[in-house]
């Protein structure tokens, strides 16, 4: 999607529904008004707070990448308002590879399902959310 000075890339498939693409308007209508520098921030603070890597951002006028390089580590996502626990989130670039030896696209965020409902394995597709996964430490 190209807005006045931003072009959004969107990964629909390794959606790992947290949400952060939405705190301050949904993205994909703020790209549309990123000439107004504050909706232009807030795009690319909701962008890069995409866990799963789904939502990337590219300087109109460069073409660059926008994304800062994150250190390598590994977290849980809890998501306590809607009850459930999420994905593993990968970041800084982590090779992930199965237990078959099969290695994926090296990526500075992503997601892995913990679930075992994605049908994109092994990564996420928000299929917890909808089926409520609990790992035992959502009250």
């Amino acid at each position: 999607m190209e807005g006045p000075t931003l072009v959004l890339s969107d990964a629909e498939k390794l959606c790992a529904f947290a949400r952060f693409c939405d705190p301050g308007g949904k993205i994909w209508n703020l790209i549309a008004l990123t000439d107004d520098p504050e909706a232009r921030a807030l795009v690319i603070w909701e962008a890069m707070h995409c866990p799963a890597g789904r939502l990337v951002l590219h300087d109109k006028k460069t073409r660059k990448e926008i994304e800062d390089p994150l250190e390598p580590s590994i977290g849980i996502v809890e998501d306590p308002a809607i009850g459930c626990s999420g994905p593993l989130w990968v970041q800084g670039s982590i090779p992930i590879e199965s237990a078959d030896g099969k290695r994926y696209e090296t990526r500075n965020r992503v997601t892995i399902c913990r679930c075992g409902a994605s049908d994109n394995m092994p990564f996420c597709n928000g299929s917890h959310a909808s089926m409520k996964f609990n790992d035992g430490f959502i009250k």
